[in-house]
């Protein structure tokens, strides 16, 4: 017993040794390869990226192209400054259009914004006409610019949404700053390249680097401007009546629903002689084709009835009268007499 006991024990420690030499050339192995491993560009860049090369002259003729660069600090603290992407959103109402669009103008131009886009109805001839516009106004007067614009005009809808981007604009600056340092290693590897493949390899390197901090650039000059002047969406529409935008008494909801009333019927009563008055041209040429219509249908009823009485007083025609011919008579046979006497003789 003690024997089997103790082949076991045997057994066991041999087998965590195993397995702990196992354990240990994994992680050395490990080790190995994320030495020379190349992050990828969105990756962590904290601990710098490694630029590499294996040809017949030797491994790694030159690695660690990026040591780790510090990230390019927010302007400020970023709990403070953040990077806040606002956007506003008004229905407005007016009586005069006109008036209206000209006073938004004025105040864009008073606060220093422009005009994004803008789609405007400009017939004098329709009673309700609608504008719809996008406004660029700094955001530090955006709150400037909603106050004026709603003094001057009747605001039936509110909306207001507000982004905050500041980590992914953190990120963003922290992987340009990598990809600047990386560059400029990289143009001076360049210039102590001496082959042809060293040459090769850095330039294609160098424009993938490129083409990142471009489009990175890009996107921070992008951010910089949502945030720095801020979105107003604008539509406006001319109405009869403005839109009241608070709660009215009893009574002076009865007032109101019997003078629009009033108002309506009276409306009607306009929109019916406007359109009787500007119809008169194509009722003028339906009355005249159906006059020429009628005129033809009664000179046709009028040409068939003189027919009619013409056939009806017109003597009938005489038949010239023939003398009849008397008919021959011919003999006819004599039926037999019946002669008691001939029968008894």
């Amino acid at each position: 017993m003690k024997k089997t006991l103790a082949i076991t024990l045997c057994v066991l420690l041999l087998a965590f040794a195993l397995v702990g030499c196992g354990a240990g050339s994994y992680g050395a192995d490990k080790v190995a390869v994320a030495e020379y491993e190349m992050p990828e560009a969105y990756g962590d860049v904290s601990g710098g990226s490694f630029y590499y090369r294996s040809d017949a002259n030797g491994a790694n003729a030159y690695a660690e192209t990026q040591a780790a660069a510090p990230s390019e600090p927010v302007p400020g603290d970023v709990s403070t400054n953040r990077k806040l992407i606002r956007t506003v959103t008004l229905s407005l109402e007016t009586e005069e259009y006109d008036v209206l669009l000209d006073g938004i103008s004025q105040r864009i131009a008073a606060c220093g914004g422009y005009v994004e886009y803008m789609s405007a109805d400009t017939r004098y001839s329709s009673d309700s006409r609608y504008a719809t516009m996008t406004v660029r106004v700094p955001a530090n007067r955006l709150e400037e610019f909603v106050t004026s614009v709603s003094g001057i005009s009747n605001v039936v809808q509110r909306s207001e949404r507000t982004e905050d981007v500041t980590l992914s604009y953190v990120d963003l600056q922290s992987h340009a700053s990598a990809l600047r340092t990386e560059q400029e290693r990289l143009i001076s590897l360049l210039a102590e390249a001496e082959n042809l493949s060293e040459i090769l390899e850095i330039e294609d390197r160098l424009t993938y680097v490129r083409y990142e901090l471009e489009s990175m650039e890009s996107q921070l000059r992008t951010y910089d401007n949502l945030v720095e002047y801020a979105t107003v969406s604008l539509s406006v529409s001319e109405v009869k009546k403005l839109t009241p935008t608070v709660e009215k008494g009893f009574w002076e909801k009865i007032g109101d629903g019997f003078t629009d009333s009033i108002n309506d019927v009276w409306e009607g009563l306009k929109s019916f002689f406007s359109f009787l008055i500007i119809a008169v041209p194509y009722l003028l040429v339906i009355a005249v084709i159906v006059g020429v219509i009628l005129l033809i249908i009664l000179l046709c009823v009028r040409k068939s009835r003189k027919k009619a009485a013409k056939r009806a007083t017109a003597p009938l025609p005489q038949q010239p009268i023939t003398p009849r011919q008397p008919v021959p008579q011919q003999s006819m046979p004599q039926p037999p007499v019946n002669n008691p006497e001939q029968k008894n003789g």
